[in-house]
């Protein structure tokens, strides 16, 4: 199950589908995924049985065939998720009790106004146009959402005793405060086909409470052998990682330059530093500060000598 950063799922969708042709996802080293693959793989699981539940209320409810299929789960931060989502949106922010933190689900507003028309006896059908909800919308939205939230801890039951309850419906996600801008969240993507059109929607969880259940969960059905073979295997790899070796550089502070100082150099002229003589330059790995140091010599070859920091000093 792929979980690595990628596009926004109000974008191109990089997931299932993706790995079905065989396309690797990037992984971005500085921004690692914090979500097991023992855990996505269960998370696919527990989200392809929510799919089918969903998909036989909203039939049900609509008087049509509905097929709901799990297209993806990634990481975000809460603010990459929210910024990705559209003005006017349908987000529905709930508190998953018993777990921390807040949940959403995201509905393409389209979509939302193709259901209740259905719903109110129309056909669902044409174009429905991107607008906020009417007061008559936003409650019979909210009453199928609710129902939604029901399946989705039906669902959950083999993870957690799950009892969401719906406590906010914005048109507008920035004005939503489900959670701090650097929260990590598991959003799962979700394609919707009624008839002849298409939906997309997301459920996002609080990464820390649902990797507890979820560790908690894989505890109670793992044998005394199995938590044996994952402890050994953990510490092999935490051997391994230590002797991995890392590229690193020792830095000055960067001078800044106006483009047309840039094209003007040559061959043997000079750039002034702003760099203090008794200031320690910067050890750097993959463009993080890691140490300071100062500069040196051992033998033949330059060398350097690792120092506290100025913070570390003061």
């Amino acid at each position: 199950m792929a979980t690595e950063t990628s596009t926004p799922p109000g974008r191109a969708s990089t997931g299932r589908r993706s790995r079905r042709r065989g396309v690797p996802v990037p992984y971005d080293f500085r921004r690692p995924t914090k979500l097991s693959r023992q855990h996505a793989r269960v998370l696919e699981i527990t989200y392809e049985t929510f799919c089918r539940q969903w998909a036989t209320l909203l039939s049900s409810t609509l008087r049509t065939t509905v097929q709901v299929e799990l297209d993806g789960i990634q990481q975000y931060s809460y603010d990459e998720y929210v910024a990705s989502l559209p003005v006017p949106s349908v987000m529905a922010v709930f508190d998953p009790q018993p777990l921390v933190g807040a949940g959403i689900l995201h509905l393409d507003t389209p979509a939302l106004l193709g259901w209740v028309d259905r719903m109110l006896g129309g056909n669902g059908g044409g174009q429905q146009p991107t607008r906020a909800l009417t007061e008559i919308e936003s409650v019979l939205g909210r009453q199928l959402i609710e129902r939604t939230l029901t399946e989705l801890a039906f669902s959950l039951t083999t993870l957690v005793d799950l009892h969401p309850s719906l406590t906010s419906l914005e048109q507008n996600p920035q004005f939503a405060q489900a959670g701090s801008a650097t929260d990590v969240m598991i959003v799962a993507t979700f394609e919707l086909q009624l008839g002849g059109s298409a939906g997309q929607a997301t459920l996002a969880m609080p990464l820390d409470s649902l990797s507890t259940a979820l560790t908690a969960a894989e505890l109670r059905v793992a044998s005394p052998e199995e938590l044996r073979t994952r402890r050994l295997m953990r510490d092999r790899l935490d051997d391994h990682l230590e002797h991995i070796p890392v590229d690193v550089a020792v830095r000055f502070a960067p001078a800044a330059l106006r483009p047309d100082e840039i094209l003007a150099l040559a061959p043997g002229d000079v750039l002034r530093l702003p760099h203090r003589a008794d200031t320690p330059l910067d050890i750097v790995a993959s463009g993080a500060r890691i140490a300071t140091a100062v500069a040196g010599s051992r033998g033949p070859r330059l060398a350097c000598l690792v120092v506290p920091t100025p913070e570390e000093s003061a």
